[in-house]
C-alpha cells in the first residue's frame, strides 16, 4: 500500500476507525505477550513538520533563542530583528540570475546569526536556567553543525526524532 493510499484510507476511516484498529492490535498482541510491551508500527503516521530546509531551521533557532532570552531576562547584544527582515527579502529572489548569489550570502548570514545567538545564550544563562534549556540548546547546536549531506539530520526542532525515509 502506497503512502498516499494509506493516508486516504486513514482519512476515510477517521479517528474512530484508527482507534478500532488500535484496540484490535492490542487484543491480538495481548494473547502473545506478557503485557509489558506492545509493538505498534508508526512509521507512516503524519508528522506536524514543514518541508525541511536548513534556513528555516536556522530562523526558528533565532526566534527560539530570542524567546528564551526574554523569558530568562537576558539582554542580548543584538536581536538582529531588522537584519533578518532584510535577509528574508533577499531570500525571496533566489531563483533569479542576480539574486541567487545574494540569497546564498543571506542563507550563510542567517546561519551565522543563529550560531552567535545560540553561543551567547549558552554563555549568559545562569546555571539553573542553562540546565532547564540544555536539551533545546544541544538540539540547536546539532542543527547548526549538520551539513547537507549528513545522515541522521534533525528536520524539526519540536520533533527532533523525526526521520526522513526516501
Amino acid at each position: 500500500m502506497t503512502l498516499k493510499k494509506w493516508l486516504e484510507f486513514r482519512k476515510r476511516i477517521g479517528t474512530a476507525g484508527m482507534e478500532e484498529i488500535f484496540k484490535e492490535s492490542i487484543r491480538i498482541n495481548d494473547k502473545d505477550s506478557d503485557g509489558d510491551t506492545l509493538t505498534v508500527d508508526t512509521t507512516v503516521q503524519e508528522k506536524n513538520i514543514t518541508y525541511p530546509t536548513d534556513t528555516k531551521l536556522h530562523q526558528k533557532i533565532i526566534k527560539k533563542c530570542v524567546g528564551i532570552s526574554r523569558a530568562e531576562g537576558i539582554v542580548l547584544r543584538q536581536s538582529y530583528r531588522f537584519t533578518l527582515r532584510k535577509l528574508n527579502v533577499l531570500l525571496r529572489f533566489q531563483h533569479t540570475r542576480q539574486g541567487s548569489a545574494q540569497a546564498r550570502k543571506a542563507r550563510k548570514k542567517i546561519k551565522t546569526i543563529a550560531g552567535r545567538l545560540q553561543r551567547e545564550l549558552c554563555r549568559k544563562l545562569s546555571p539553573s536556567a542553562f540546565e532547564k534549556h540544555q536539551q533545546q540548546l544541544a538540539i540547536y547546536k546539532k542543527v547548526l553543525q549538520q551539513k547537507r549531506s549528513d545522515s541522521n539530520k534533525i528536520y524539526s526542532l519540536h520533533e527532533p526524532e523525526v526521520k526522513c525515509y526516501t
